[in-house]
């Protein structure tokens, strides 16, 4: 099949992520792939290093992309035309969009079957342009069981298809033997914002008695500069790094004790998955499909509130407990392998098949 792609644009985000490794292995499974961007780095204010080097692992699986521009946010008609060239140039068997935009900009394209991943836990715009969207989506894809009940809520079929993340970029960790005297190491990966609720992690952290604990954090984001100062606010900018984008999170996490997440509000968040794989422990929040895995894996704490003294209280027992911490472990080592890409990447073509058989009949 030819499989196309349009996501927003070649960035550290966990989206964006995910349809980077979805599309490898269906390049490698013999499919031609093509992804379409949104926008660059540069138009989006992200990091044009990780953008050079998200693009050359495209390129070395023979993927090509193009972009069709930050404007087309402004005229989606001019989006749409975009959108509709790169489709009859690449001749797409499917198109696969990742953001809303991209199915608006699907209107201007015909007798080609298009799919829409959610990849949030909120529908980001209003129940009536979703009725819009049901007269062109041929099948939507949930990243997770919260995300699919909001979206069935609105009346329509759902496919759900986990989230997942290549082995490949996975370091597998073995946990060491505990040792209460060590130094706890615990991290954060994803972006620096409002939704990921930084706050009650650096609250919660400086409520700790035990000071031997450090944090990193991986990522970067508008709220970087606010955290920085509650960390010094807080007296533990001692302990916390930022460490901002890195292409080696696979060997930060091996390194690290705990992964942690504090979110307001998630879909099933890629970090999470790589530090379940990686053999992490971790502490989530009951948001979106956090708590799945955990659920699944066994593998950590979810606090039900957003209240410090309960974020507080399951930090000070992972932290405090090396048993437990290694049992959580073993649990996401032995029990992970339902988030590996491999089981996402032959549902996705299962489904791809089954929509063009039913446009040629």
């Amino acid at each position: 099949m030819k499989i196309l792609h349009v996501i927003s644009s070649p960035a550290a985000g966990g989206a964006e992520t995910y349809v980077r490794d979805l599309s490898i292995l269906m390049r490698r499974k013999g499919h031609e792939v093509h992804i379409v961007f949104l926008q660059t780095a540069a138009e989006s204010g992200r990091d044009p290093d990780f953008e050079r080097k998200f693009l050359s692992s495209l390129s070395s699986e023979s993927i090509t992309y193009s972009f069709i521009g930050k404007e087309t946010r402004r005229k989606p008609w001019l989006g749409g035309l975009r959108l509709r060239r790169a489709v009859q140039s690449f001749n797409a068997d499917v198109i696969h969009c990742h953001l809303y935009y991209a199915l608006l900009f699907s209107f201007f394209v015909f007798r080609v079957p298009v799919l829409y991943t959610h990849h949030s836990f909120k529908l980001g715009l209003s129940k009536f342009v979703y009725r819009l969207f049901d007269r062109k989506v041929s099948a939507y894809v949930a990243i997770c069981s919260a995300c699919k009940k909001l979206l069935e809520g609105q009346g329509r079929k759902v496919v759900q298809i986990n989230n997942a993340v290549s082995r490949g970029r996975i370091a597998v960790t073995e946990y060491p033997c505990p040792n209460p005297e060590s130094e706890i190491t615990c991290v954060f990966v994803g972006s620096l914002r409002a939704p990921k609720n930084l706050s009650l992690m650096l609250n919660a952290l400086s409520a700790l008695e035990n000071r031997n604990v450090r944090l990193f954090v991986v990522g970067e984001g508008p709220d970087r500069d606010m955290l920085k100062k509650l960390a010094t606010s807080l007296g533990i900018d001692h302990q916390v790094k930022f460490l901002g984008n890195r292409s080696n999170v696979s060997q930060i996490l091996v390194k690290s004790d705990v992964f942690l997440m504090s979110s307001v509000w998630e879909g099933l968040p890629i970090a999470l998955i790589e530090a379940t794989l990686t053999g992490l422990p971790v502490i989530v929040t009951n948001v979106g499909g956090c708590a799945e895995v955990v659920h699944q894996c066994a593998n950590g704490f979810v606090v039900d509130s957003l209240e410090v003294e309960d974020y507080a209280s399951a930090l000070k027992k992972m932290v405090g407990d090396a048993e437990v911490r290694a049992a959580f472990s073993r649990n996401a080592l032995a029990f992970s392998s339902v988030y590996e890409i491999e089981r996402a990447v032959n549902r996705h073509l299962n489904l791809y098949n089954s929509l063009t058989l039913s446009v040629v009949r």
